[in-house]
């Protein structure tokens, strides 16, 4: 009855604060496009593909998310060292629950950019998905390796942890990092905290008999 009144709380953080998949995973940011460095064949080029970026990442804020796709896409052909290219085209994919496109789009994102903490907290949530819940630990561990301040990581991590490889200790270890990063933390995520300080002082007493 506990766990099933956990996920019943998950889903409704989900619903609340659009921050989650289908177990409590902060929604994908948007990533700025910072200055570019490589710079495609021509300056035509450059320039059209900087418009359809921009273009692009509109749409994705917006929910706009075919129109993003097709956007992103032809960037990602046209000028594929445009910065964070196949991040956002990842992110528009894991949006719309592509989720084979949006692995092979934050591999990509990976292959040009190893320090990607993003890419690495996504796939993770992939990896989760399908059930490869080592590698999606390992993953998440990536992506906090990579961005120490990535609130994000440490929510799905502890997630992991608590549902699904069933470690108590650790879930809170990374329950409680996620609450310290966000500024106003999250009401379910602090009953969490709760629940399982209440389950391990439960276990302690038990083992002293």
């Amino acid at each position: 009855m506990l766990n099933y009144h956990k996920n019943l709380a998950v889903a409704v953080l989900v619903l609340a604060i659009q921050a989650c998949q289908s177990v409590p995973v902060p929604e994908p940011e948007v990533v700025s496009r910072p200055p570019v460095d490589a710079v495609p064949e021509s300056a035509d080029v450059i320039d059209v593909a900087q418009q359809n970026y921009a273009a692009g990442l509109a749409a994705l804020k917006s929910g706009e998310i075919p129109l993003a796709i097709e956007l992103l896409e032809q960037v990602s052909i046209n000028a594929p060292n445009l910065e964070n290219v196949f991040t956002n085209l990842g992110l528009a994919y894991f949006k719309q629950k592509n989720y084979t496109s949006a692995e092979l789009s934050f591999q990509q994102a990976i292959e040009s950019n190893s320090r990607d903490a993003i890419a690495y907290n996504h796939l993770g949530i992939i990896k989760r998905r399908q059930g490869q819940f080592d590698s999606a630990r390992q993953t998440y561990q990536k992506a906090i390796r990579l961005d120490s301040q990535y609130a994000g990581a440490y929510l799905n991590l502890g997630i992991l942890y608590d549902i699904y490889l069933q470690d108590l200790g650790l879930a809170l270890q990374q329950y409680k990092k996620y609450q310290a990063l966000t500024s106003n933390g999250s009401n379910s995520v602090d009953k969490w905290i709760v629940d399982i300080q209440r389950q391990l002082k439960s276990i302690e007493t038990q083992s002293r008999g």
